[in-house]
């Protein structure tokens, strides 16, 4: 869901796509950086029957080290750019960033193999896990979190701009939106119906975890004990100690 005022707030960060033609070649960059993933799982999956899990580690990888490094570099950038900081910050790591995680989240719906579930079975546990997903992001909205702003990190750069989320769904997870990112791949796994997509699907866990302590860190530095307390009270990713409770909070939209 995209709300005015977010919008807003990111396009003052990157003016350039006020411009149609900005815009545009903005539109090309990420396509190009896509075609580049697709090339690479096409013809490394081809290699042998476990190709797919070689190349998913090594996408998941680059997300990771691109993961660290916009989380090291952004007070450099800060201090570069000043005001226009999120702007290179935004094509020199965020857009490579969201290329290579959603070429990891979208792998699994393209490797074929031997099928492991009856088909109907198969297709079920698919839908349930994207409904899965698509609660849980319904339910990041009704927290507070905004995909235009939170999600693409402007706060990152900008941290005293942020309103940190502690409520709602982030009562039980602190890291919601790549548990959804891994419901939604764990989905396309079972569409396909076979142990090395569901294998890939897992292999998310890798930057989704590393993201989710490197996040954790920043906001410890950002809010000190408060934050430490939070993470003692909460799961990173998968609520095990309260998961009925959180599925619960999910299908009555918290009610």
């Amino acid at each position: 869901m995209l709300d005015k005022e977010s919008i807003e707030i990111f396009l003052s960060k990157v003016p350039d796509l006020r411009n149609l033609w900005k815009a545009l070649l903005m539109v090309v960059y990420v396509l190009f950086l896509g075609l580049l993933c697709g090339v690479f799982f096409y013809y490394t999956d081809r290699l042998a029957p476990y190709a797919p899990l070689v190349s998913q580690l090594v996408m998941a990888l680059m997300v990771t080290v691109i993961s660290y490094l916009h989380f090291k570099k952004a007070g450099e950038y800060r201090e570069k750019y000043g005001v226009l900081a999120y702007r290179y910050f935004f094509y020199h790591f965020m857009i490579p960033y969201l290329v290579t995680w959603y070429a990891c989240f979208f792998h699994p719906l393209f490797v074929g193999g031997t099928p492991i579930l009856p088909s109907l079975l198969a297709t079920g546990l698919g839908i349930l896990f994207l409904v899965l997903m698509v609660l849980v992001n319904v339910h990041i909205e009704r927290a507070g979190f905004h995909n235009v702003t939170h999600g693409m990190d402007i706060y990152t750069v900008f941290p005293e701009e942020a309103t940190v989320v502690h409520g709602e769904i982030y009562g039980y997870i602190r890291h919601p939106l790549y548990f959804s990112l891994l419901c939604g791949g764990i989905g396309f796994a079972f569409f396909r119906n076979n142990a090395v997509a569901l294998a890939v699907s897992l292999l998310q866990l890798i930057p989704a975890l590393a993201a989710g302590y490197m996040e954790d860190m920043e906001l410890i530095e950002r809010e000190g004990d408060v934050h430490s307390e939070y993470i003692r009270n909460t799961s990173a990713l998968v609520p095990a100690k309260c998961f009925w409770s959180f599925l619960k909070m999910l299908v009555f939209l918290g009610e």
